[in-house]
């Protein structure tokens, strides 16, 4: 019997599953890393911690399931998108990774676009650059750290890091390459007039490879870190939302995910490369061939709740916080939050916006603003929607994936919100399984994606429908919520050049 891994390496943690051809699960293993915030705007990691944590978990995981490595056909990945690691001719990162949700280079972007006009760089990689973005990034550091700037060799995404400690191959897949910035999403190549332009190096950037292609197999170092065989193949895998969304079984238009995860997402997969006019959405390569993934992307979602549970009221679990938040009445009596935590990406595309509570009053307590933090989360995923829906992609039904699909009364106001009915998949962690169906496509265990998302893909009996009562309050708060930024833009953008 064949057996597939899926590795997801996440912003907040690494989970490694093992997979049965049909889709059982044998078994699960997370372990967690911190993310470094060094300074206001900055957020960074350490790619060694990834290393370490993964071959935890890969080890953990062969060992709960019973199997012995050569079991273990092919490993695929699955990673957080956007950031970037730099390795020397040695392979060795030269400063901590620059993560996606990291907003030092908002001011030397505007500069890429004064240097290059927004119409080329349009033209080269059909999306806006944001903050974060692994070509923002390292144009920073080209600027303001050129002595580290000379000793890169190569650059990559943080899956692709984790890859090549296990392969020895550098490499990057389209679907992630497509979220740095520096690539030409109809080309599929790298954005090499862009790059030259910049005065970056053209070299820097490795191979690009399909996400079903075999990268290598495990290097006898990595055999002795994680307990795999040598034997096993190791296939590239994809960008987080790519895989979630296989994961979800969402490998046809019509379908949109909404994700709930460190950050949040609502993404569609299209035949065609569409987009708004305005560049506030996502227009990136997909991991299905053919296929370009259209995304909306909100920046500090899960961890916006993160932040309120554990940093501001203290609270160890979410699960007592969750519940006595659904005590409190949709519309938390008044109260909206604002989740610009980390700046805002859809539709904004405002590295400076801020968080803020709007009507707090005496009455309000700890779990009112727990929900609105919430439904803040939810709003800020409507304007996603609507964007998407404004430009043309049906939307005939709505999985919720991430983190956040694990709370009913976060998926009840998803529904709510978004005015639509909800499903879930009958799998919890589905970039793991989708990363897993990338290394069984890979390895020839299934034909194609199409084949093993039949197979193995099914949705939960439990729906969550619009409760009429609730969409009539929230589309009264989501207007307010929309007129906020909008009356606070000048004075987020003040506190931001205060705070710098």
């Amino acid at each position: 019997m064949s057996y597939l891994m899926g590795v997801d390496v996440g912003t907040q943690s690494v989970r490694a599953m093992i997979i049965e051809a049909e889709g059982k699960v044998r078994a699960l293993e997370a372990a967690s890393y911190e993310i470094s915030i060094p300074r206001p705007g900055f957020a960074e990691q350490n790619p060694e911690a990834w290393y370490a944590q993964t071959a935890h978990v890969i080890a953990r995981a062969l060992d709960s399931s019973g199997l012995s490595p050569e079991d273990i056909s092919a490993v695929g990945f699955s990673g957080q998108m956007h950031g970037l690691v730099c390795v020397d001719e040695g392979g060795r990162p030269v400063r901590d990774a620059i993560l996606w949700l990291d907003q030092r280079a908002r001011e030397d972007i505007l500069r890429i676009y004064d240097l290059c006009g927004n119409d080329f760089v349009a033209r080269q990689v059909q999306n806006k650059i944001s903050a974060g973005f692994l070509l923002g990034s390292l144009y920073w550091l080209f600027l303001h750290e050129p002595q580290t700037y000379r000793r890169i060799h190569k650059v990559m995404t943080p899956k692709d890091y984790v890859r090549y400690r296990l392969t020895g191959k550098i490499a990057v897949d389209y679907s992630d390459a497509a979220g740095t910035a520096a690539f030409d999403n109809l080309k599929l190549e790298w954005a090499y007039p862009l790059i030259e332009k910049l005065g970056l190096d053209p070299s820097l950037f490795p191979e690009c490879l399909p996400s079903s292609q075999v990268a290598g197999r495990v290097t006898r170092e990595a055999a002795l870190d994680t307990g795999l065989s040598e034997r096993t193949v190791v296939v590239c895998g994809g960008a987080d939302q790519c895989m979630q969304s296989i994961g979800n079984g969402i490998v046809e238009e019509g379908i949109f995910a909404c994700n709930i995860g460190t950050a949040g997402q609502i993404s569609a997969c299209s035949k065609k490369p569409v987009y708004d006019k305005e560049l506030r959405t996502n227009t990136f390569s997909h991991a299905l061939p053919g296929r370009w993934n259209i995304m909306g992307a909100c920046l500090a979602s899960g961890v916006s709740l993160k932040w309120f549970v554990k940093s501001i009221i203290g609270a160890e679990s979410f699960t007592a916080v969750d519940s006595e938040a659904q005590k409190i009445k949709p519309g938390s009596d008044g109260l909206i939050f604002l989740p610009y935590l980390a700046g805002e990406r859809t539709p904004h595309l405002d590295a400076a916006a801020r968080g803020m509570f709007c009507g707090l009053t005496l009455g309000h307590g700890k779990y009112h603003m727990a929900r609105a933090v919430m439904e803040g989360v939810c709003y800020s995923l409507k304007d996603c929607m609507g964007l998407l829906t404004d430009m043309g992609l049906c939307c005939h039904r709505v999985v919720a994936s991430g983190g956040g699909s694990n709370s009913p009364l976060w998926l009840q106001m998803q529904a709510d919100i978004l005015e639509r009915t909800i499903y879930k998949s009958n799998v919890t962690e589905q970039a793991c399984l989708g990363a897993a169906i990338a290394a069984g496509v890979g390895s020839g265990v299934y034909s194609g994606f199409h084949e093993a998302c039949g197979r193995l893909i099914s949705l939960g009996d439990r729906v969550y429908s619009p409760i009429p009562e609730n969409v009539e309050t929230y589309n009264a708060c989501y207007k307010i919520f929309r007129d906020l930024y909008a009356h606070n833009k000048d004075s987020f953008h003040e506190l931001s050049r205060l705070s710098s």
